[in-house]
């Protein structure tokens, strides 16, 4: 009842204007409650009063700037707090989980469109609009700073991208650009140090595009996020394609940046380039010193869940999209069409497999899906769900996999690519696999300490023989069980082996990949 009261409270607009935030002695104690709130609530108070006050009319611009711009102050700090718990709390609930995005997802979409509305206005030539002229870099570099982070939340639900977003981005760096402001520096927000312009806000928002997003972790796509940040300004948008060009855009369409592999079927007026040259340098230094030292990079804000591993695998990321030519497959993709069942997560792979005969069992009750193979190549497959996955549909999910009519054969596959897209009225998710094993095997481990840390004294895993050392394996186990350097012993296919490890590989949300050197023992 009391969130239904607020509601009509924040929509009584009158004829002549008077939304409780259109006078600053009236807004000053709204304000001072939601900074004060808790930063979820805030959040979606703050979206609330975006709503409301978009529809506020008999408002000078300099008036709708100042209620959006603090607004935009609020959020921001218990966006900061928001980023941290989320750090360092772990996986929260699944509902929690789906209310942070919806709320963070609405708010920035929000702002950017309380943004766009002002620069509209301005450029419509609305009385009142010239008294922001001073405030033209600060109202680019807000609007595009708040499409970027609605793109973020976006990309980590894997999409899909609405149209207008990129068509505000568009709007409102040719804002800029059209008053010659585009590399004015300035402090974007007074609570966060550092300057920045509309050219490097936007440049951060085409990096994050052109950097294969559908391939990262939530974590991966923050550090991403971050390192982007911190190298933007080393970016550089051209009018003209420069020799070291690798991306192209067109301010007069909303879309993606492109590769200069595909180049514009004309040359326009409207079209931007910029090259990744420098950033591939810099991410390319970064990473060498990284592997040598081992210490995280000095003067860049990674967060606080930060570890070395982790950022080197982000940095060779980076490396490998930001390169000057594009990313090379390693085997041809044939397009079919196939069926495959599918089932997800460590437990239910090994729950299938464990039959000494392997007929396996992918029927209903197995909780396995049907999913429809569109191409395939020799590291893996792309599949499309026209009814996508729940929740456990995740960047570096570990499936196994079933070909129609194959009942004792089974595959093993990560989840590397994700991206959800509109299709008709229906959401339908494109998801790209690597299979990593056609041959696996169920082990039993013990580790030399007796019992493992949750008091069991043996675990089942999934072993994959791997063909390019001598008696290298693939392990995967329960995921935080195995301390990284230690020895283990295994019972596979019937024989007890010595497991002499060599690196950890990947971390998964249920499992952690090990390789091994087995060492068969003799009875």
């Amino acid at each position: 009842m009391l969130r239904l009261l607020d509601s009509l409270r924040l929509t009584r607009i009158g004829a002549d204007g008077d939304h409780p935030l259109a006078s600053p002695r009236e807004a000053a104690p709204i304000y001072a409650e939601l900074r004060a709130n808790d930063p979820l609530n805030a959040q979606e108070e703050i979206s609330d009063w975006l709503v409301s006050f978009a529809a506020a009319e008999n408002l000078k611009p300099e008036r709708r700037f100042e209620v959006i711009r603090e607004l935009d102050d609020l959020a921001q700090p218990h966006r900061v707090k928001l980023a941290r718990e989320m750090a360092t709390a772990g996986r929260q609930s699944k509902a929690r989980e789906a209310k942070s995005w919806s709320v963070n997802h609405e708010l920035w979409a929000r702002l950017a469109a309380g943004y766009d509305d002002l620069i509209g206005r301005i450029d419509a030539k609305e009385k009142g609009g010239d008294a922001l002229r001073k405030e033209t870099p600060l109202i680019a570099i807000r609007a595009l700073r708040a499409c970027g982070l609605q793109l973020k939340w976006l990309y980590l639900r894997y999409g899909p991208i609405p149209v207008e977003t990129w068509g505000r981005l568009a709007r409102a760096y040719r804002f800029a650009e059209s008053r010659g402001v585009q590399h004015t520096r300035l402090q974007a927000y007074a609570s966060m140090p550092g300057e920045t312009s509309p050219e490097e806000e936007y440049l951060r928002t085409l990096l994050l595009s052109a950097s294969a997003p559908d391939a990262l972790t939530p974590a991966e796509l923050d550090v991403a996020e971050r390192v982007i940040a911190h190298s933007a300004a080393k970016f550089r948008i051209t009018l003209q394609a420069n020799p070291d060009s690798t991306y192209w855009f067109d301010l007069a369409e909303a879309r993606a940046p492109l590769r200069l592999a595909a180049p514009p079927a004309q040359m326009t007026p409207s079209l931007r380039f910029f090259a990744t040259a420098a950033g591939h340098m810099d991410v390319n230094s970064m990473l060498e010193r990284l592997e040598t030292t081992k210490e995280l990079p000095r003067g860049i804000d990674l967060g606080v869940a930060a570890e070395p591993e982790s950022l080197a695998q982000v940095l060779r990321h980076l490396r490998l999209n930001w390169a000057p030519r594009p990313p090379v497959r390693r085997s041809e993709r044939r397009r079919l069409q196939a069926r495959v069942a599918v089932v997800h997560g460590l437990a239910a792979i090994i729950g299938l497999m464990r039959p000494s005969d392997l007929d396996l069992d992918f029927g209903a009750d197995s909780g396995s899906e049907s999913w429809v193979v569109e191409n395939m190549s020799g590291g893996g497959f792309g599949a499309v769900l026209e009814q996508a996955a729940g929740d456990w549909l995740r960047i570096g999910a570990l499936l196994g996999v079933q070909p129609d009519g194959a009942s004792q054969h089974v595959d093993i596959g990560v989840v590397r690519r994700l991206t959800r897209d509109e299709h008709g009225a229906r959401v339908r998710a494109n998801v790209g696999v690597q299979l990593i094993s056609r041959q696996p095997l169920v082990g039993v481990f013990t580790t030399n300490i007796g019992r493992w840390a949750h008091g069991v004294a043996t675990v089942e895993g999934i072993v994959v023989p791997e063909g390019g050392e001598a008696g290298a394996v693939l392990v995967a186990l329960p995921h935080g069980l195995y301390l990284p350097g230690e020895q283990l012993l295994a019972m596979i296919a019937e024989k007890r082996h010595l497991m002499f490890p060599i690196v950890l590989v990947e971390r998964g949300e249920d499992f952690d990949l090990i390789r091994f050197r087995a060492m068969a023992q003799d009875d």
